[in-house]
Order: C-alpha cells, then sequence, then structure tokens
C-alpha cells in the first residue's frame, strides 16, 4: 500500500513541469518615463483585449510600475501588441506586450 501511494505521489510530481504558470511576466523601464511590459498569455490568460485576463494584466502592469516607483501621476499605453512566438509542440499562446509613457 505505501509503494503505490509513492508511486501516486511521485508520478504526480513528475507532472509538474508542465504545469502552465498563470503570470509570466517582464518589465523594462526606458528613458523619460517610457515603459515596455509583456505578460505571456496562455489558456488561462487568453490574449484578447477584453475581459477578465486583460483587466489581470493591467492590474499586473499597475503593480509592476509601483514597484520600480514609476508612474505615480498615471500612464497612457501607445501600443499594444501579441507577439507569437515560432510555434512548438504542446504550447499555446504569446506574449502581450504593452508601450507606454508616464503622465
Amino acid at each position: 500500500m505505501r509503494t503505490a501511494v509513492f508511486l501516486s505521489i511521485a508520478l504526480l510530481a513528475g507532472c509538474a513541469p508542465w504545469v502552465d504558470p498563470v503570470r509570466v511576466e517582464q518589465f523594462s523601464p526606458g528613458p523619460n518615463g517610457t515603459f515596455i511590459y509583456g505578460a505571456w498569455s496562455n489558456t488561462a490568460m487568453t490574449e484578447n483585449e477584453d475581459g477578465e485576463a486583460e483587466r489581470i494584466r493591467r492590474e499586473w502592469l499597475a503593480e509592476a510600475l509601483s514597484a520600480h516607483g514609476m508612474c505615480p501621476k498615471g500612464y497612457v499605453l501607445d501600443t499594444r501588441q501579441l507577439v507569437q512566438p515560432t510555434p512548438a509542440p504542446f504550447e499555446n499562446g504569446g506574449d502581450v506586450v504593452y508601450k507606454g509613457s508616464c503622465l
């Protein structure tokens, strides 16, 4: 019985690398209050411009700006673009990239 439980746990742990993380992001501050923010889209966080996933990405962007001490008076987004990498097997999504500047 102990062996069966151990094997079950080991098999579940072996699947862990294939768990799709929800929050994958990057932030690059630029000169004069500009910035580039990217958030990975996937099956949980679709790339659509409307809906819950976009609202959450905008919250993440605000958190990133705050963490970097940027844009206390607000910001404006100049562009929003979906950048899709070369497709790989069992991979979906892309990087939703925002370019903006502080007010």
